[in-house]
């Protein structure tokens, strides 16, 4: 399958592909939530696994907001869902983030990990992803994707 891995760090990103290919996937992981939009909407992907939380970019921010926000950690991953939704057959949001220490990462509990939702015809998955030696666990994120449909 063709998996876009969107996931602003460098570390988890490239252990993330490493993980998904050696499972046979072919792979493109960007750090930018911007560029994810962009290959999304021409890539032909079949799956898309998002990081969470993600530093703010200036796409259409003006002057004064790019001074307050740029590179401020947001909750990017719903809204990125939602854009990508109708784009990519499957979507995984996941975070690593303990829920006792960001507010974001305690609403995705609300999810219930495996129970998957369906998003202008999108399956989608918003989950706590299991921490490996490298980070998350992306492999484990994109097996319990594939699980079965809601």
């Amino acid at each position: 399958m063709k998996i876009l891995l969107v996931d602003d760090s460098v570390r988890r990103r490239r252990a993330g592909k490493k993980q998904l290919e050696a499972l046979g996937h072919d792979v493109i992981a960007v750090s930018e939530y911007g560029e994810a939009r962009k290959l999304a909407k021409v890539g032909g992907f079949d799956i898309a696994l998002l990081d969470l939380l993600m530093p703010a970019e200036a796409t259409t921010l003006g002057p004064e907001a790019r001074t307050a926000h740029i590179g401020r950690e947001i909750a990017i991953g719903f809204p990125l869902l939602l854009s990508l939704a109708g784009l990519v057959g499957k979507i995984a949001v996941a975070t690593d983030t303990n829920h006792h220490n960001h507010p974001m990462s305690a609403a995705v509990d609300w999810f219930l990990g495996d129970r998957k939702l369906v998003v202008n015809g999108a399956v989608v998955l918003i989950m706590h992803a299991p921490v490996c030696e490298d980070g998350k666990n992306w492999g484990n994120v994109l097996e319990r994707l594939l699980g079965s449909e809601p």
